[in-house]
């Protein structure tokens, strides 16, 4: 019932969203970081809510880094590790593997305030592919772009993200990614606090569809930051046999320096 197309879908939506480290840090000139998140999505029925005797769950283990050459100058790489469970009626398959490796350069233009910073971002990037042949842990050569508006005081955050890709199988994506919260406690001395956010993230490709959201907890300290974020389908479109993607569980800890 599944096919490559739908399974590659699945890994799409949440791998090209946000830069490390939590798209925050670091925002000084000869600043590194880096970053681990664990994501977990999949699900047994489709996204009419029926059950076909299939299912796909899937297991990623991110590492992400970033250099900061100059405040307003980056660059990133995302290097995922995905373990697959993709079951078939009695078939199952178990599939343990380095998935593509995502390049981006990060350019920002900061704007200061009295009670707030801001800043516009545009960034290119490349996913390279580190298996021979496409699969469910592979994809094609892709290159994309995003434009990118933030926006923090004392106590409001918000994110807005678009961005497109192109294969070299001439499949293409569109995203959209929104974070918009509060940052209802900082403490200077320590430099400790937190970030509650809620989290739109909208996918849209040939021939599927899927907007996710849900709540985002961002407690940080000192050169320690931790985003724990739980997302839900709102709305799935595809083929009537395409599994919906379920719920996605999307923890991660970064360091800067």
């Amino acid at each position: 019932m599944k096919n490559k197309c739908i399974s590659l879908f699945f890994l799409s939506v949440v791998a090209f969203a946000h830069q490390p480290v939590m798209d925050m840090a670091p925002r000084w000139s000869g600043g590194y970081g880096f970053q681990v998140r664990y994501e977990s999505f999949g699900s047994d029925r489709t996204i009419n809510d029926k059950d076909i005797l299939s299912s796909y769950y899937q297991q990623t283990v991110w590492l992400e880094g970033v250099y900061t050459w100059h405040r307003s100058k980056r660059i990133t790489f995302k290097l995922p590790y995905h373990s697959i469970e993709d079951k078939d009626a009695d078939v199952i398959a178990i599939d343990n593997s380095l998935g593509d490796l995502i390049v981006a350069l990060p350019l920002k233009k900061y704007s200061n305030f009295n009670r707030s910073t801001q800043n516009i971002g545009f960034t290119p990037q490349i996913r390279l592919p580190l298996n021979k042949d496409p699969g469910i842990n592979s994809g094609h050569l892709g290159a994309g772009v995003s434009l990118t508006y933030s926006l923090e005081s004392f106590s409001f955050y918000q994110m807005y993200d678009v961005f497109g890709w192109v294969y070299d199988d001439k499949n293409s994506q569109l995203g959209l990614d929104i974070n918009v919260g509060i940052h209802p406690y900082h403490n200077n001395k320590t430099n400790t606090g937190i970030f509650l956010i809620w989290d739109v993230s909208g996918r849209w490709e040939d021939d599927s569809s899927v907007l996710l959201s849900g709540p985002v907890l961002m407690p940080y300290r000192h050169k320690m930051m931790v985003r724990l974020e739980v997302k839900f389908p709102v709305i799935e479109n595809g083929k009537s046999t395409q599994l919906s993607r379920g719920i996605t569980i999307n923890t991660g800890i970064g360091f800067v320096f």
